[in-house]
């Protein structure tokens, strides 16, 4: 018996009254609209910038922003999130949240940078390097420029943190756009590309691990959090995050050595998504194992027993794993070759780190030893404590990447259908703990660990965990300021 293919129509229903999901799919686009008009006073505005944007309208401070805006900015962003709530648990299907995301965020296409001025550092690297200077052995300062102005102090003397294919094309976007304004736009359609690959992967992904599609696309590409951010921001995490369930889905295909090639595409972007792939090990493992058994001479032909219901050996693991470090190597290897830039990237020291952000547990821990330092005169204890914190905190990562790892690949006793999902739920824990432990967290960092969660909940996980995500992810939309960090 083959394996259905993932549903892309199905419903979820939902208990009558109130006003029907249309309503609300048009409150939610028009909190789009405002939340996009209001970005050109109160989003992260160019510098230098010409005064205020809306004359007559709303007032500015003097670096350019809009207090007004930014309160009309807010209640925008409520609209979306009141919204998003309502349709839940609404009576609809993949394709009808299809056209809903897109009447919500497509607006924010228009918009100025919204809660980060990451854009504008993008751009600027990527002209860096169009200039001929390595964004890895060189900084922004340095950049001949006008848009180095727009770029936020945290990325003027730091290094470029990203691999080698987001430089190649942030490199082609300087070398196109000519004028930053369209740099700034044609970057944020990249990160809408990435938008539009989850929306397509995070309902396949949930097909077939036997969760709701709708429900996948409620929690992990409706959210509000992914128009703020992914369009909004236009992160390059988008990309990579797409990336990584793009490669889960082609892995629950059986196409696993593409799988690891998208995987890694996608680490060549940032590098966080290096964490997925110990896990689609466990997936080439799941399917070794039930390609063994389906060629075995006592095998019956037509056995309703599937490949990935298969136990496997922690020998078949280490197969696999290798396999996948091969896959994934390579092209990564090559990436660094080609383009001449090497394996900076790699290094796990990077740029972010350099931030000291109260949002981050292990660097908040040693704000409060330097506080407290500050107090008995012993200012040096801030450095001190932020520093050793952070190294705990990587220690302490490290141990729960490896115990959680193990847990999703312990080999089951018989048959397992729900192994599959099991793996791919590691890696939203394995992104949590990153978040969680990492030295700096930033709101879109939430959503490398959302949408893989969103797809692996299954029916046992899903009232456990699908509110409190979501309830987080509430939480995090109104973290930031519209202008950014």
């Amino acid at each position: 018996m083959g394996e259905p293919a993932p549903v892309t129509s199905g419903r979820v229903s939902r208990p009558h009254g109130g006003p029907p999901p249309v309503v609300w799919r048009w409150v939610g686009c028009a909190g789009g609209v405002v939340l996009a008009a209001a970005s050109w006073g109160a989003g992260a505005l160019p510098r230098p910038n010409t005064g205020i944007l809306w004359p007559g309208v709303a007032w500015s401070t003097p670096k350019g922003g809009s207090p007004l805006l930014a309160s009309v900015s807010l209640l925008a962003l409520l609209a979306l999130v009141v919204a998003w709530w309502r349709l839940r648990s609404a009576p609809v299907s993949v394709r009808w949240w299809w056209a809903t995301v897109a009447l919500w965020f497509a607006p924010l296409v228009l918009a100025m940078p919204l809660y980060s001025r990451d854009l504008y550092s993008y751009a600027a690297q990527g002209l860096l390097w169009d200039q001929g200077l390595s964004p890895y052995d060189h900084v922004v300062r340095e950049l001949d420029s006008p848009w180095r102005a727009s770029t936020a102090p945290t990325w003027l003397d730091s290094p470029t943190p990203y691999g080698p294919v987001w430089l190649l094309l942030a490199r082609a976007v300087a070398s196109l756009s000519g004028e930053l304004w369209v740099a700034l736009l044609l970057l944020r359609l990249l990160a809408v590309a990435g938008v539009v690959v989850l929306a397509w992967a995070v309902p396949d992904v949930a097909g077939r691990l036997g969760w709701s599609p709708v429900r996948a696309v409620w929690l992990g590409v409706a959210t509000p959090l992914v128009g703020a951010h992914f369009v909004g921001g236009a992160h390059n995490d988008a990309l990579m995050v797409a990336a990584v369930l793009g490669g889960l889905a082609l892995a629950l295909r059986g196409r696993l050595v593409l799988a690891c090639v998208v995987v890694a595409i996608g680490a060549m972007v940032k590098v966080t998504a290096v964490i997925a792939l110990p896990f689609v090990a466990i997936l080439w493992a799941h399917q070794a194992a039930g390609h063994a058994v389906r060629h075995a001479p006592h095998h019956p032909p037509h056995s309703d027993r599937e490949p990935h219901e298969t136990a496997y050996g922690w020998g078949g693991v280490v197969r696999a794993g290798l396999l996948t470090l091969l896959a994934a190597g390579v092209p990564m290897a090559l990436g660094g070759v080609l383009t001449g830039l090497g394996f900076a990237w790699l290094n796990p020291a990077s740029t972010p780190g350099k931030n000291e952000q109260w949002t981050s547990l292990p660097t908040s821990f040693g704000i409060a030893v330097g506080a407290v330092g500050h107090l008995v005169g012993h200012d040096e204890w801030r450095e001190t404590g932020i520093d050793s914190a952070r190294a705990v905190g990587l220690v302490v990562l490290a141990l729960l990447l490896v115990v959680i790892w193990l847990a999703a690949a312990k080999p089951a006793r018989g048959s397992a259908p729900d192994d599959r999902a099991r793996a791919v739920r590691g890696i939203a824990w394995a992104m949590l703990a990153v978040v969680v432990l990492a030295p700096v967290f930033l709101g879109w960092y939430y959503l490398w660990l959302l949408p893989v969660f969103a797809v692996s909940l299954g029916d046992a996980w899903a009232g456990r965990l699908e509110v409190p995500l979501a309830a987080v992810a509430t939480g995090v939309c109104f973290a930031t300021l519209p202008e950014g960090y």
